[in-house]
C-alpha cells in the first residue's frame, strides 16, 4: 500500500468549487486543499473551511496557494498595490524578470508575507504546505524568493513545498533550494486527466497511480458550475471540474484505489 496526496489547489476561486471541496474533504474523498487567499471570496469562505478542518483533523492537509500572478486575484500588500494597482502581474512578465534576475524581490516578499498572514489569521493555523499558482516554481529565482520569504515567518514547523510542475531535472534543483532553506518537498505526480467524460476518466484512472512514490501529490479540479465559474471559465473547463467531482464522489473510484494498493493521505 502507498499513500497518495489527492488535492485541489484552488479553494476560494468560486462558491461551486469551494462547496465541492468541503464536501469531498468531509467524505474522505480528498486529502489536501490549497487556499487562494487573494480573492474576494476568501474573507467569506474561510470560516466553513475552518470548520471542516476542525472535523477532519489530521486526515487532510490544508495549505496556501500563493497567487503572485494571473486573473481573479488581487494584491493584498500595500507595496504590491502601489506598483500593480488592483491586478496581479502576468505570469509571463514575472518569468521574464526572473530570467534576467530583475524580480522586484522586496515587493513580492511583502505580498507573500501578506498572503501568509491572510491565511494564518483566518484559519488559526499554519499552512501544512505552500505552492505557487500558475506553476511559477519552474523558475529557480522564484523558488528561492518564496522559501526566503517563508523563512521570515518563524513557523513552528515549516510547511512542505508543492512544486506543481512535472518531474524532471529542474525539480531536483527546486528540491536542493528548498531543502537548503529547511523545507521538505512533496513529490509531484501527474494531475488527474482533464477529460469531460466521467466514464472515460474512470478508465484512465485504472493505471494513473502506478509507479508513484509514497505521498506523491496528485492535483485535481473538482467543482460545480455556478454563476461565477460560468463567467470566468470556458464551458470545457467547467465540464472537467464536474467530471472530477462526480468521479471522486463515486464508489467506483475508491474501488480502483483499493485494487491498485493506494490510499489517500
Amino acid at each position: 500500500m502507498k499513500r497518495i496526496t489527492l488535492g485541489a489547489l484552488d479553494y476560494g476561486l468560486a462558491f461551486g468549487v469551494d462547496r465541492t471541496l468541503r464536501t469531498l474533504l468531509l467524505e474522505g474523498r480528498l486529502s489536501a486543499v490549497g487556499c487562494i487567499v487573494a480573492t474576494d471570496l476568501w474573507p467569506r469562505e474561510f470560516k466553513p473551511l475552518q470548520d471542516v478542518a476542525a472535523q477532519v483533523g489530521e486526515r487532510a492537509l490544508f495549505g496556501l496557494t500563493l497567487a503572485l500572478s494571473g486573473d481573479r486575484v488581487h494584491p493584498l500588500s500595500e507595496r504590491m498595490q502601489k506598483v500593480y494597482g488592483n491586478e496581479m502581474p502576468t505570469r509571463a512578465s514575472l518569468e521574464r524578470r526572473a530570467m534576467v534576475r530583475l524580480l522586484p524581490e522586496e515587493i513580492l516578499t511583502s505580498e507573500i508575507r501578506a498572503q501568509v498572514s491572510a491565511y494564518t489569521s483566518k484559519m488559526g493555523r499554519e499552512p501544512d504546505f505552500v505552492t505557487v499558482r500558475e506553476s511559477l516554481f519552474d523558475r529557480s529565482a522564484i523558488v528561492r524568493l518564496v522559501t526566503n520569504a517563508l523563512s521570515l515567518e518563524g513557523f513552528s514547523e515549516n510547511p512542505k513545498i508543492v512544486t506543481a510542475i512535472p518531474p524532471g531535472l529542474h525539480t531536483a534543483r527546486i528540491r536542493h533550494i528548498a531543502t537548503k532553506a529547511g523545507f521538505d518537498v512533496l513529490p509531484w505526480g501527474p494531475p488527474l486527466p482533464e477529460t469531460e467524460d466521467p466514464d472515460e476518466l474512470q478508465v484512465q484512472l485504472q493505471h494513473h497511480f502506478d509507479g508513484l512514490s509514497d505521498m506523491t501529490f496528485v492535483a485535481c479540479l473538482p467543482g460545480a458550475a455556478d454563476d461565477r465559474l460560468r463567467r470566468d471559465e470556458a464551458p470545457g473547463k467547467i465540464a472537467v471540474r464536474e467530471a472530477h467531482r462526480e468521479v471522486l464522489a463515486s464508489e467506483r473510484f475508491f474501488h480502483t484505489l483499493d485494487e491498485r494498493g493506494v490510499f489517500l493521505y
